[in-house]
This record gives C-alpha cells, sequence and structure tokens, in this order.
C-alpha cells in the first residue's frame, strides 16, 4: 500500500506539464508533542517552509482537476526543560524510581509532498469552482534530538548518556478526502480555500532503536488565502490558445500530523515510559508567486 502511493505520487508528479506552477514562502509556528522520552508537554518554535504548489489545474473533461504541493520545512531549535519522571525500574524487581530527564534540544527538517485528483461540481471559469478530490501524500520528517546538560543523580546520568545525540526518521502515507474552492471578487482579486482530512500510517525508525516502529493517525490541513492576478489574456493563435497569466498569494496554512500510541526511547534502555499520542503541527503565513500559459 505506502509503495503504491509512493509510486503514485512521483509518477504523476513528473507527468504533469511545467506550464503552471506557483513558489511560496512560509514564515510561522511549529509546535510538538508527545511520543519522545518524557516530551509529555508541548514545545514550540519558529518554523520556515518553502513550497512548490500548483492550487487547481483542469485537464482531459474540464471538470477533472489535479493540485499539489511540495514543502520544505525547516524548524528553529525546540528546547524540553528538564523533568523527572516515576516510571523507571530500577533492580532486581524493577521497583520504579524517580528519573530525571535533562534538558533535551529538538529540529525538525523534513519534506511534505501531496498530490489531489478530483472533480469540480460547481464551475463558472478558472477563479470560480467548488470540487473535492482524493489526497495521496508522503512526508519525511527528521527530528535531531540532543542532550543539553547533566543531572545532579548518577541513576539518570547513566541512563542518559547514549542521549548526546540521536536522530528519529519518520516517513508517513497518507490518503484521504479533499475539498477545495475559490471565488472571484473582481477581475483582479479573487480568494480560496482548501480543507484536507487524510488517514496516514508511519514508519518510524531511530539511530538508537533496534528496531522500526509502525503506528496509524490522521492528517489535516487547511488553508486560505487572497490571490492577485494583474496579467491574464488570452491569444488565439489558430491551432491553440495561448493564455499567459501571472499571480501572487497571501494566505495561512495549518498542518497537522497526528499518531496515536507510540513511544520512542532515545535511551536505548528499554525504559518503561508509557506510549503516548505524536502531534506535530505548524501554522504558517505565505506569500507566493506564480504563472501559467
Amino acid at each position: 500500500m505506502q509503495n503504491n502511493i509512493l509510486k503514485i505520487i512521483i509518477v504523476s508528479m513528473f507527468s504533469l506539464p511545467v506550464y503552471a506552477v506557483g513558489f511560496q514562502l512560509g514564515k510561522g509556528d511549529f509546535e510538538m508533542k508527545g511520543g519522545f522520552i518524557g516530551l509529555n508537554k508541548p514545545i514550540s518554535t519558529d518554523i520556515t517552509s518553502y513550497s512548490l504548489i500548483e492550487q487547481h489545474q483542469t485537464f482531459g473533461s474540464a471538470s477533472c482537476f489535479y493540485k499539489y504541493n511540495f514543502t520544505l520545512f525547516n524548524s528553529d531549535k525546540l528546547q524540553q526543560s528538564q523533568q523527572t519522571i516515576n516510571s523507571y525500574p530500577n533492580g532486581l524487581f524493577s521497583f520504579p524510581t524517580g528519573l530525571t530527564v535533562p534538558d533535551i534540544d529538538y529540529k525538525v527538517q523534513g519534506v511534505d509532498l501531496n498530490l489531489v485528483l478530483g472533480k469540480d461540481f460547481l464551475q463558472k471559469g478558472e477563479n470560480d469552482y467548488l470540487g473535492i478530490g482524493i489526497m495521496l501524500g508522503i512526508s519525511f520528517p527528521l527530528v535531531e534530538s540532543k542532550k543539553k546538560s547533566e543531572n545532579n543523580d548518577s541513576l539518570s546520568n547513566n541512563a542518559m548518556n547514549l542521549m548526546q545525540k540521536s536522530k528519529t526518521q519518520i516517513i508517513t502515507y497518507k490518503i484521504g478526502p479533499s475539498l477545495t474552492a475559490r471565488t472571484s471578487l473582481n477581475k483582479f482579486f479573487s480568494v480560496y480555500g482548501s480543507a484536507t482530512y487524510a488517514f496516514q500510517t508511519a514508519n518510524i525508525e531511530n539511530n538508537y532503536l533496534n528496531s522500526s516502529l509502525t503506528a496509524n493517525g490522521t492528517f489535516q490541513e487547511y488553508d486560505i488565502g487572497i490571490k492577485f492576478q494583474p496579467v491574464s489574456y488570452d491569444y488565439d493563435l489558430g491551432e491553440f490558445t495561448l493564455s499567459p497569466r501571472l499571480y501572487a498569494t497571501l494566505g495561512y496554512r495549518y498542518s497537522s500530523w497526528n499518531l496515536y500510541d507510540i513511544k520512542v526511547d532515545v535511551t536505548n534502555t528499554n525504559t518503561r515510559f508509557k506510549q503516548v499520542n505524536f502531534n506535530m503541527n505548524s501554522a504558517i503565513t505565505y506569500l507566493g508567486i506564480g504563472y501559467s500559459f
């Protein structure tokens, strides 16, 4: 299933025409919670995103469309403050004892690739439509973690020695419905929006773990913005019509990855930490430019 989704996305992306494409630069907030040792409270930082995007392009029948986004994202440093966990097994009878988790720095970077194939149910022109489709997606977040400080007790220091530097690679495969719409305000301006809710499955590998983990969850993304299109011409060349378009966008996008009941023990000590839900979400404001012919 996962390999089929990846193949469909790659083949479709390289098969799409390059006469229509947009570029977006985004800045905003990134938050992460759960799944990692002791990370039971959300931590947040700034994030930057770079996107190659097509919001809506018809093909075949005038009512069929595709859209895609290819996004690179890179967060600033996230810091998890030192805390004590009372579930660390100690001694022959595995009596729980307090384990002090040191300050940990995290950094997240990766790639998110989504493709939507769908059909317009309402369409009055290139800037007035309402459509629904199926989203196929894949994400490659890489989470780097590093112990920042020492603790006052030897038990915790010994347990955390392997936390000096750790990398966790997550690969998620997504599929689900997606709704997209746009309406024109006048000759130059239009507003648009989209909503996606997908089921996802993930493979999780840590460079200190002996085996891979798998987990299921959901992915959500909501996008709203305004489009300014100052250049819009149609030239009838006989055999075909050339329709150059140049536009700019300003928008807001919220994305959320949720995985259920996972635990990544970056200490490699098989510590009995409780499994929790893992969540990453970003909220960015973006500026974009694009063209089509």
